[in-house]
């Protein structure tokens, strides 16, 4: 009877147990929600495969060599785990090999703490493996300092320093190192456990305690480096801001400073009967009162983002001069976006660009942007009229234009940045007179 509750404990409910925590582990990381009845399949598919595995190691390979049955039992349940979360899950492989390692870490701890734990009462590995009693307590040991270290993890938000996506080479490259140095550990604890030699627990313990100090360091460096990255695009974004506001502030200005001469010129010209000059001037003087007014209108619009703003006010700037009226419109907060700042800069910036060119050649000379924010996402929806035609299934190649030889990059440009961001989506329609652009970024 003993042996088969054993034959459960290490076959059913260990590896059911580890499949479980290793998703709430990459649920807590990333922040991903799992369907109860997926979550469960994902067990039960992770304990027949892994199953599988153990059995052909243990009563195929371990014929052979030992060694390389234990090395295969560790490789291929961990590539297992890894492909079920994407499969499952639509987890990213980075982001399974990120969940697994931080999981397998933790495990790590937790049995070193359960040998520890007996071998301080002076129960050695060999009673440990043959008593029932003492399996299930060290089972009951490692698993809750699992989930205590994932507790960790949830109060205090270890890893909300992580962004949505890890995509630089370097950062690979520092994680295929650590899980490298791991998994030689990790070899190295499956054969003490298994043969109860290799290496003494005092080395092993030294090693996990180092690796634990590494990886700890390491995520204090990694946030470190992401700080300073936003602060880099901060304060490129407000360098931005800045000169675009200070273009307003020098309009409005250079208006104030002018009203008395505006007053003198009208005076004279009234007392000269010049009617004709006073129209074109009152023209003339009518543009930079628009200015005034955009501006008035923008303070009163909704948006907290200060690029979002500094783009703004620079593009009316660029539509007054192209002699193209331009109109925002907002519904809710637009606060920061979840992109980095330059390359939202740019996408929006050629958009915009793109708008008001086409609009300047067009019957109604007009651009209008609306700015929407929704509970699940932020949308950014640019709107002008066109002079001809556009073919939408061309204008994102390369070097596709209505502008003539040697243009066309733009929007090759928006569809290079935008393919790197799964949550953000560019949408384009257009018809005979107008032409429909629509940003939209997943929150």
């Amino acid at each position: 009877m003993q042996g088969i509750i054993r034959f459960i404990i290490d076959n059913f409910v260990t590896v059911f147990g580890a499949a479980i925590l290793t998703a709430f582990t990459a649920q807590l990381i990333f922040n991903t929600k799992f369907n109860a009845r997926i979550l469960l399949l994902y067990a039960l598919s992770f304990v027949v495969i892994s199953g599988a595995i153990v059995a052909f190691a243990n009563y195929g390979l371990v014929k052979f060599s030992p060694n390389i049955a234990m090395v295969f039992k560790t490789i291929f349940t961990t590539l297992t785990s890894i492909l079920l979360l994407k499969f499952f899950f639509n987890l990213s492989i980075h982001k399974g090999i990120i969940s697994e390692f931080i999981y397998n870490l933790f495990l790590a701890i937790g049995n070193y703490v359960a040998l520890f734990t007996f071998k301080s009462f002076k129960i050695e590995l060999n009673e440990i493996k043959s008593s029932l009693m003492y399996t299930v307590i060290a089972f009951a040991i490692i698993n809750m300092i699992v989930i205590i270290m994932l507790g960790l993890i949830k109060s205090f938000k270890m890893f909300s320093c992580f962004p949505p996506e890890i995509k630089t080479k370097a950062y690979k490259n520092y994680l295929i190192y650590i899980l490298l140095v791991f998994t030689i550990i990790m070899l190295n604890f499956n054969y003490y456990v298994e043969f109860g030699e290799a290496a003494d627990g005092l080395t092993i313990m030294l090693s996990v305690l180092m690796l634990v100090v590494f990886f700890m360091f390491s995520i204090f460096y990694t946030n470190t480096l992401f700080m300073l990255e936003e602060s880099t695009q901060e304060l490129e974004y407000q360098k931005f801001y800045n000169k675009a506001l200070q273009s307003i502030i020098n309009d409005l200005r250079r208006f104030k400073h002018n009203y008395n001469n505006i007053l003198a010129v009208f005076g004279g010209y009234i007392k000269n009967q010049k009617w004709s000059q006073v129209e074109k001037y009152y023209n003339e003087i009518c543009s930079e009162i628009g200015k005034v007014s955009f501006l008035d209108n923008l303070t009163s619009l909704n948006i907290k983002s200060a690029g979002v703003l500094g783009l703004i006010m620079a593009k009316y700037n660029y539509a007054k001069e192209m002699g193209v009226d331009f109109r925002v419109v907002t519904d809710g907060e637009i606060d920061e976006v979840k992109m980095k700042i330059s390359e939202f800069c740019e996408v929006l910036g050629i958009l915009l660009d793109n708008a008001i060119e086409a609009a300047k050649d067009s019957k109604e000379k007009k651009v209008e942007v609306f700015m929407k924010r929704g509970e699940k996402a932020l949308s950014f929806i640019v709107l002008n009229g066109i002079s001809e035609q556009v073919d939408v299934t061309m204008i994102y190649e390369n070097g596709y234009s209505t502008k003539g030889e040697g243009r066309g990059l733009g929007l090759g440009i928006v569809n290079s940045i935008v393919s790197k961001y799964k949550h953000v989506m560019l949408n384009t329609f257009a018809d005979d007179s107008k032409f429909r652009q629509e940003l939209i970024i997943n929150l």
